[in-house]
């Protein structure tokens, strides 16, 4: 019987699949005849027996040796697989280190390192770069799909379920809010989305650990510095704090390293904190109107038939042990505290506190710095000076009222060499010293630390000492240039005086189409900028090989007219560079396509630019211009009387653009190749007789 007729047979009753894994009775030779190997086939071939009994076997079985040696050899190659990419690097690597080499040139290695490195450019840059303009995310949601969207939806505020709640407002979930900021003289229009009653956030419980600035803590310290600089003369001095390994037990858990603790006493690491509410509540306790006796407390006694009358029983305190009512008892009576335990925010705040008690109060400096004029050679006078205090300045001269403290700090943690992390603290001052007078404040300044060492720096242009210490904590307004280490508590703080105003909503309208307006502008902008950060980026590129050139000619002992001749290119390379980014910032509009929410006007004529800005959005781009503050109809009938050409052209282009992307045969548009071009006009030379 065949295998083929089994399946045939067997059909009938049961589905092909089973019959597959059925089969048993088929193999083992139960429907068929007995299957012999060769041997006994030929024994019995002889004559020598008539039968030989045959049991279920395998066919071609392994021996147990040569399953074992196979499983092994299996598992070997699968744990040392190496392909072929690896076994090139292997290669590369062998011969790289090998004690004999051949001549080779020593640009070898560079050209190898530069090709994969051109290679892996081209790679990215191909992954990166769509291969024409219309695969990019940008022709999908750029403000042409923008403008077509506002036109097609209105948006409202719904509920958890999707629906239109009772008692959520009927206004549009987007409004924008034309908000001025006096000190800087700016005028901003920013979206602003209103959330349902429903999606409140949730409340901040337990302890905060932080690993880098956000956002909107770089944008807090740029804000503050400039503002700083702008109304008070910016901060002027930089100071670096560090801590000792004891402190950094302290603010890592509250412990000690076991060396220096030698015996439990007043400075013992953990502590028990009782949770009875005596009745003068000390610090850290709940103060309540009937307090709680700790310790052998007051009660009444129980009416009874014999005693109908209470009495207050233990009025001298006789009955030692804890007594309080039931319902007021803690259900922790005690709970441990780690008394060594701290934070960065909490010890930069006891440093800042007794530093601006010597900014308001004055001081005693031990020693000044004076310079001999016999030797030409400094040395310290231990005559004790009296710094006066600090007090605001009247239109009738000094006042008695102290001046304020300007401040700003923040705090990393990264790791050390040996992996360990090392916390310190970047802190600005506005607070300087006469020359002489540097030396005793800085030791003044170390001494109320008290934890380490204290580097004290002079910030040379105190208008960009925000930009300083971003740079100081890692580059955190790029977010990934350097790892900020992790940190509980508060991770800076800006003085209240320091703190620049908020903004000050003067209207709000709806936002019908202006993101898109706002995306619009941000293109235009951008390729106005093209060109000028181009000619930056050349400048900066010749300043770093200048720099390099002098180098190099310091350490070939150039001639000293050659350095300075280098040194003056460099001073003049940096000054076009400002030149050319105080123009950009003279135009006085900060819009970016990667933020449709936001448009800012800064300088003297903020004002005239943002009421420009609005009439011309009404009236050559069609914004509503709806005001929920004050009625603005005329100004916007005005606008479209002004602007009706600008607007019918801007919806003639509209409609143009949507058409071409709506045919077929015109979707994608192709480049003329120059070598055709040349061959048409070839041919009409040709066919006009000149040739």
């Amino acid at each position: 019987m065949e295998q083929n007729e089994l399946f045939y047979i067997a059909g009938a009753v049961m589905p092909h699949d089973k019959i597959k894994r059925n089969d048993a009775s088929y193999n083992a030779g139960f429907l068929v005849s007995k299957i012999y190997t060769d041997q006994e086939q030929a024994i019995l071939n002889a004559g020598f027996i008539k039968k030989m009994p045959i049991y279920d076997r395998v066919l071609g079985k392994k021996s147990k040796r040569q399953l074992d040696v196979e499983l092994r050899t299996d598992a070997f190659k699968s744990l040392n697989f190496r392909s072929k990419h690896d076994r090139e690097a292997a290669a590369r690597i062998a011969e790289r280190h090998r004690l004999v080499k051949g001549r080779k040139s020593p640009t070898d290695p560079f050209r190898l390192r530069r090709e994969r490195q051109i290679k892996s450019l081209r790679l990215l840059d191909r992954v990166r770069r769509p291969k024409s303009v219309l695969e990019s995310p940008e022709s999908y949601f750029n403000h042409d799909g923008l403008y077509r969207s506002t036109e097609n939806s209105t948006p409202y505020v719904f509920n958890q379920n999707g629906k239109l709640s009772q008692g959520e407002t009927k206004r549009a979930a987007i409004a924008m809010h034309l908000m001025h900021r006096d000190w800087s003289n700016s005028y901003k229009l920013q979206a602003i989305t209103q959330t349902p009653s429903s999606a409140a956030p949730d409340v901040n419980t337990g302890e905060r650990f932080t690993e880098k600035l956000s956002s909107r803590s770089v944008r807090n310290i740029f804000e503050a510095a400039a503002y700083t600089s702008a109304c008070h003369g910016g901060f002027t001095s930089f100071l670096t704090l560090t801590f000792t390994k004891a402190q950094r037990l302290a603010i890592f858990g509250g412990m000690t390293d076991g060396e220096e603790y030698v015996s439990a006493g007043a400075h013992h690491p953990i502590g028990y904190k009782r949770n009875m509410v005596t009745k003068r509540a000390r610090a850290g306790e709940k103060k309540v109107g009937d307090p709680i006796v700790d310790i052998a407390g007051e009660y009444w006694t129980i009416p009874s038939k014999d005693r109908p009358i209470p009495r207050v029983m233990n009025q001298g305190g006789m009955i030692a042990g804890d007594y309080c009512d039931i319902k007021s008892k803690p259900s922790q009576v005690f709970t441990m505290e780690k008394t060594l335990e701290t934070s960065i925010g909490k010890e930069v705040s006891r440093f800042l506190d007794a530093a601006k008690k010597l900014y308001q109060r004055g001081w005693v400096a031990d020693h000044t710095r004076k310079t001999d004029p016999e030797l030409d050679a400094p040395y310290s006078d231990l005559a004790k000076v009296k710094v006066p205090k600090h007090v605001k300045a009247s239109e009738f001269g000094p006042s008695l009222e102290p001046a304020d403290f300007h401040y700003i700090w923040v705090a990393e943690c990264p790791e050390n060499e040996d992996g360990e992390p090392n916390p310190h603290v970047h802190v600005l001052l506005r607070w300087t010293v006469p020359q002489n007078l540097f030396s005793p404040w800085a030791k003044r300044l170390e001494k109320i630390w008290g934890h380490g060492f204290a580097k004290l720096e002079r910030i040379r242009k105190p208008q960009a000492a925000g930009t300083y210490i971003i740079k100081a904590v890692g580059y955190a307004a790029k977010g990934e240039d350097a790892s900020q280490g992790l940190i509980k508590g508060n991770r800076y703080s800006i003085a209240k005086c320091s703190r620049a105003p908020a903004w000050e909503c003067l209207a709000s309208f709806d936002a019908d189409n202006m993101t898109a307006i706002i995306k619009e502008l941000g293109y235009r902008l951008e390729q106005w900028k093209k060109p000028i950060k181009r000619k930056v980026n050349k400048l900066h590129v010749a300043k770093a090989q200048t720099i390099k050139a002098q180098a190099i000619a310091k350490q070939q002992n150039k001639p000293e007219e050659h350095r300075n001749k280098l040194q003056q290119r460099i001073i003049r390379l940096e000054k076009e560079a400002q030149k050319l980014n105080q123009t950009i910032k003279e135009r006085g509009v900060h819009v970016s396509t990667t933020n449709r929410f936001c448009i800012t006007f800064e300088g003297e004529q903020s004002k005239q630019k943002i009421d420009q800005f609005l009439v011309w959005a009404a009236g050559a781009r069609g914004w509503s211009l709806s005001c929920r503050d004050m009625d603005m109809t005329d100004i916007k009938a005005n606008a479209d009387d002004f602007y009706r050409d600008h607007y019918v052209a801007f919806k003639d282009k509209q409609a143009y653009w949507k058409q071409v992307l709506q045919e077929e045969e015109k979707r994608y548009i192709e480049e003329v190749d120059e070598r055709e071009v040349n061959y048409w006009k070839s041919v009409q030379y040709q066919d006009l007789g000149y040739g």
